[in-house]
């Protein structure tokens, strides 16, 4: 698919957002508790999601898929609904 410019920045955008977002994760306490809880198919979202230079780097699947993955997992390693 062919995308303006506009829509190639927007896309980067969002991309950036979450890379942001799982890096943020990483740094809080129960992230081990979030890695240890993903299926394997969340763990691959997060990392192609993580590794990605461009929107273009992410198929449509893991695209449609990276909100409810992040958030997910980034809310478990805040410690938001993990009981110790």
């Amino acid at each position: 698919m062919i995308y303006t410019e506009k829509e190639n920045k927007a896309l980067n955008t969002q991309l950036h957002r979450w890379q942001r977002k799982q890096l943020t994760a990483v740094k809080q306490p129960y992230i081990d508790d979030a890695f240890s809880l993903m299926t394997d198919l969340d763990a691959r979202v997060w990392e192609l999601i993580a590794k990605a230079e461009t929107h273009k780097d992410v198929n449509w699947l893991v695209w449609e898929n990276a909100d409810r993955v992040i958030d997910k997992y980034a809310k478990i390693a805040k410690g938001i609904g993990v009981e110790k």
